[in-house]
């Protein structure tokens, strides 16, 4: 019985200092604010080209993360979008082994991160692994069919935006996939899941003929959304 009760009041003891850290829900919500409100300075570095800087902003996030004490998923939150920070600061720097890593900790962290799963996305394009980038695109798209960077905010608007990438960019990623896969068009494969769908999606007007008509319009679509001239 003695030991019952000292359990009791250990229980008890427990409850009254707010889960263990003495912190009430206020003061507990303050301080993840007071973390979150570190990401648009970290992006910000990001955005002005300064990438190790960004990696370095990031990477205390992650260590500022790691001292919350949440219960609703917000500490995996705030670590999956400074992972995710990362992965595209490591893209830039064409690091793709260490992007694909921090890509990965941030899907797993929080899979509702749609702008990792397109970096990684990205990331396999380049390695050449077309099924993969297939599998993280069409994931991001399924999540937010209408993902942009440029207007990134979290729930209390804070700006986590970042280059210039939409889902057309998405569309065309499936695009050059599919065609490496040799998956042209309806013709192949009578549902989306072929090059020519994927770049329709992006111009209306693309009828398929041939490969190299297809590859072409790839690349000028491309270009274009490089330049700014597709439309939205």
């Amino acid at each position: 019985m003695a030991r019952y009760w000292m359990a009791l009041n250990l229980a008890l003891w427990v409850a009254g200092c707010g889960g263990g850290n003495g912190l009430g829900p206020g003061e507990a919500r303050k301080r993840e604010d007071k973390v979150k409100d570190t990401l648009p300075v970290a992006w910000s570095h990001y955005q002005s080209g300064n990438y190790q800087a960004a990696i370095d902003a990031f990477t205390q996030t992650l260590d500022k993360a790691d001292q919350l004490e949440s219960v609703d998923g917000t500490r995996n939150q705030i670590k999956a979008e400074a992972q995710n920070g990362i992965g595209w600061a490591f893209f830039r720097m064409q690091d793709l082994d260490n992007s694909l890593a921090s890509f990965r900790q941030a899907t797993q962290l929080d899979r509702r991160t749609v702008d990792a799963w397109v970096g990684w996305a990205g990331v396999a394009l380049a390695q050449r692994r077309y099924g993969e980038a297939i599998q993280y695109a069409s994931q991001a798209l399924e999540i937010d069919p209408n993902y942009s960077t440029a207007d990134r905010q979290d729930e209390q608007s804070r700006n986590l935006a970042h280059d210039q990438y939409d889902q057309r960019h998405v569309r065309l990623l499936l695009a050059a996939s599919y065609f490496q896969l040799g998956r042209y068009s309806a013709q192949d494969r009578p549902d989306p899941n072929n090059a020519a769908a994927q770049l329709q999606r992006v111009a209306a007007g693309f009828r398929f003929r041939d490969p190299g008509q297809l590859l072409e319009g790839i690349a000028l679509q491309a270009r274009l959304l490089q330049e700014g001239n597709s439309e939205p």
